[in-house]
């Protein structure tokens, strides 16, 4: 099992799409708007870093959930991948568990690669122990959402040439929306409002609190991100059992 999943995680840095978007994307934008518009002082010896890793954090989060991980899924379902491998004595559920934590891993290692690139060159603030465990814990509890929802998205569009450009929409739609692009008290309250409800919006900017120390959990983030995991995966079930 630690084999599948050293070569999945292997194979996840073969795949130009998935460390172009999750990885390089969100370290080009931070670098470019942090020098741009310098990392000005936003008050109580905080500084503008602090506010946007949150920002670039999610920018290489959301890639997994609209395009990597779902075409991978929707390309195994389309080309009967997986069927084949069981007639070769391959164990299928073993395989897409390793695939599904090499994705999670993929993740993590894209916010790790944010603060590292952060705190090197831009002096990005930590905050204490307690914290830093509880904003890496939610950050993991939305990556098994964002996850939840790709899985969504590969069952009901099983065509991958599809599922690229509508992936991709999603993705800059979401980005707009979440204050990627603008700010997000500039945004119109029509955007904001479905904002609250998309659970990364919280992760782009209510976690913010978390990470200066002001609070450990988020509930409404927890109770939102909890809602979508519920219902893609009964979504999930029935698309699966009616197309089965």
């Amino acid at each position: 099992m630690i084999n599948k999943i050293l070569l999945s995680i292997k194979m996840q840095f073969r795949v130009p799409i998935s460390v172009f978007f999750s990885l390089i994307f969100p370290i080009i934008m931070m670098l470019v708007i942090i020098m741009s518009y310098g990392n000005f002082s936003i008050g109580n010896g905080r500084h503008f870093i602090d506010k946007y890793f949150l920002i670039s954090t999610s920018i290489g989060l959301l890639p997994i959930a609209f395009i990597s991980f779902p075409i991978w899924l929707s390309e195994s379902i389309e080309n009967d991948t997986l069927k084949r491998l069981k007639y070769f004595d391959v164990n299928i559920s073993s395989l897409i568990v390793s695939n599904i934590i090499s994705y999670c891993f993929l993740a993590i290692f894209s916010v790790i690669l944010n603060i590292i690139i952060g705190k090197v060159f831009f002096s990005l603030t930590l905050p204490n122990t307690q914290y830093f465990i509880a904003f890496f814990l939610q950050i993991f509890y939305n990556i098994i959402a964002l996850l939840m929802i790709g899985t969504f998205l590969a069952l009901l569009i099983r065509k991958s040439k599809v599922l690229l450009p509508f992936g991709m929409i999603l993705l800059f739609l979401t980005y707009m929306i979440i204050g990627v692009f603008v700010q997000y008290g500039e945004l119109p309250n029509v955007l904001k409002e479905i904002g609250n409800w998309i659970p990364i919006k919280y992760a782009t900017n209510d976690f913010y609190s978390i990470w200066t120390n002001e609070r450990m959990w988020d509930v409404s983030f927890l109770k939102l991100n909890s809602l979508y995991i519920v219902v893609t995966g009964v979504l999930s079930l029935c698309i699966y059992k009616f197309k089965k």
